[in-house]
């Protein structure tokens, strides 16, 4: 016998048109977005060059009178078991980008969610609305679900779950919003981001 799921309530909030009707500028998200990943990205790669590799102290032979080409060390570039000429050595993939481009993507992107009908404002206040929204959730993952929330219970009930990612008004950024289709956000959280966001503007 399939089990029954409580129809999760959504809700009708305001909604700030500076920050859920802005214009697209799929430029500006994949610059973001580039920055973003250049970011998380880790210069672990790593050679070693001709004066950290061992041995060669000494010159192979002497510089004239041999026939042979003059060479200083056995750990040249130019021999086998030598160093690395221009080898990766930690490299820092970090850049910088503009803070208000930063926010301005976040609002496009909510922008294209919310037009697309892929944004639901949420009740957790109540015990039986957060079981709704758990098993809800939990059945339907289908698509990837975003659910912003300062609610330390929903957290818990679903951090589990590798379709529904879960974060806090404060921490929310771009990449979470792009990688889901779906987004959820408790009604409380919504002051919040739009706070944040528009600096209270």
């Amino acid at each position: 016998m399939e089990e029954k799921v409580k129809k999760v309530k959504t809700q009708e909030v305001k909604l700030n048109p500076k920050i859920w009707k802005v214009p697209f500028n799929g430029d500006l998200v994949a610059q973001v977005l580039y920055v973003f990943q250049s970011n998380e990205r880790k210069g672990t790669s790593s050679v070693k060059g001709r004066g950290e590799v061992s041995g060669g102290g000494r010159k192979p032979w002497k510089q004239k009178g041999t026939g042979r080409a003059r060479h200083g060390s056995i750990r040249s570039p130019l021999w086998v078991g030598g160093g690395v000429a221009f080898g990766p050595n930690n490299r820092n993939w970090s850049r910088s980008i503009n803070k208000g481009m930063v926010r301005k993507a976040m609002c496009i992107v909510l922008s294209e969610r919310n037009k697309n009908n892929s944004v639901k404002i949420l009740n957790t206040d109540s015990k039986q609305e957060l079981k709704a929204i758990r098993d809800k959730v939990l059945k339907d993952v289908s698509s990837r679900t975003l659910l912003i929330s300062d609610n330390q219970q929903i957290r818990l009930a679903l951090r589990n779950n590798k379709d529904v990612s879960v974060h806090t008004p404060m921490r929310v950024n771009v990449k979470h919003v792009v990688s889901c289709k779906q987004i959820l956000i408790d009604k409380e959280a919504i002051n919040i981001l739009e706070n944040r966001l528009t600096h209270g503007k």
